[in-house]
């Protein structure tokens, strides 16, 4: 009997939440005796896959080009020839899941079945500028690329900013959060990782892990941390375009002796999981991957209250509003006094099964029994 074949396509197996919740899916479907595949256009070695995953590059990574139009031509090109290779080398996918907005563009012009675009954060953040500069002409592109297929979003705030941006002009919407495989990262905290190495005791250590860029907004968290009372070291666990600033603004508040930067972690989960606390202080997030990783692992969590996944993972204690710096050294304080308070049990709906079992049924896949 042919098994049902579960196709994944992303740009690169970069080492972020669409990554992560990509390799978690694929694994999940794998156990479920899917026909299991992952489709990147760019290859990367930062995030791991099972190894009854089969993996797949068609490669493209070209600049973007000055028009859309340009652009729209040059994608296209792309999608005719992933839906080459897919019927060629891997058959008619019975679901597939088409991650990040690059892709989602690409994939407008496909014409492979059963495509469900997942969206990783909320349009209006991330085509702020645009819509700002360009509102018409960004509105109609983005009702013509969320357009063409149903739609997933992993927040339901996202969701809501999607409705709210292009509503009238969509397929089926619905929401499902990321998947959370619960037993694969404790065993990875598990993993041999002598915090000493870095100058770190258990449970005597906060912890921010994220990219360097804008979104996750260090800068509020060091001016925070200057404020707090802390012996406590901060330990920021990422890589990004903002580090050498964040390093200088260490120094400039004179706290460079207690926060460490560690760079990109293949596997962060020891070091989170020996954690007294994980803080988040994103300017705006679609999910939030790294609050439910730490309630996995029983790590207490404190985060802004940005849009728009934490307010769906957390109590209203755990959070703060976005730029409230005062406030956020005082969150701060409080948690690491009462740690307890801030722990938040893991959600069992967020099991990669469940899931998987949530976008078979939005795609109108009835899993193998």
């Amino acid at each position: 009997m042919t098994r049902s074949i579960v196709l994944l396509i992303l740009k690169a197996l970069e080492g972020r939440g669409a990554e992560r919740m990509v390799t978690t899916l694929a694994r999940a479907y794998i156990e479920m005796n899917y026909d299991v595949h992952v489709l990147c256009l760019e290859v990367s070695e930062d995030m791991a896959l099972d190894i009854r995953v089969k993996y797949h590059v068609v490669a493209y990574s070209a600049p973007l080009l000055d028009t859309e139009t340009e652009q729209a031509a040059a994608y296209k090109k792309v999608a005719e020839r992933i839906d080459d290779y897919v019927f060629n080398n891997i058959g008619t996918p019975d679901l597939i899941l088409a991650n990040i907005y690059k892709v989602n563009w690409i994939m407008a012009y496909s014409q492979l079945p059963n495509i469900v675009n997942v969206l990783h954060t909320a349009l209006s953040k991330q085509f702020q500028e645009k819509l700002l500069s360009k509102p018409n002409q960004t509105i109609a592109h983005l009702k013509m690329v969320y357009g063409a297929h149903p739609c997933s979003c992993v927040s339901e705030g996202a969701r809501q900013d999607l409705l709210e941006l292009i509503g009238n002009n969509l397929n089926r919407t619905t929401t499902i959060y990321n998947p959370c495989d619960v037993d694969e990262i404790r065993k990875a905290a598990a993993q041999p990782l002598v915090i000493e190495q870095f100058g770190l005791t258990i449970n005597e250590y906060l912890i921010h892990v994220g990219s360097f860029d804008t979104m996750k907004n260090h800068r509020d968290l060091l001016q925070a941390y200057a404020k707090t009372n802390q012996k406590l070291p901060l330990v920021l666990v990422g890589k990004g375009s903002l580090e050498a600033e964040m390093k200088q603004l260490a120094i400039e508040l004179n706290i460079s002796d207690r926060v460490k930067f560690l760079g990109f972690q293949a596997n962060p989960y020891p070091l989170i999981a020996a954690a007294a606390l994980l803080v988040l202080t994103s300017t705006f997030e679609g999910f939030g991957y790294v609050i439910v990783e730490a309630q996995a692992l029983k790590v207490p969590v404190i985060s802004t209250d940005c849009p728009f996944g934490p307010r769906e993972l957390l109590p209203e204690k755990n959070l703060i509003p976005v730029g409230d710096i005062n406030a956020l050294a005082a969150l701060i304080n409080q948690a690491i006094d009462n740690l307890d308070e801030y722990q938040v049990p893991f959600n069992q709906q967020l099991l990669p099964n469940r899931v998987a079992r949530q976008y078979l049924q939005f795609g109108q896949v009835h899993a193998l029994e």
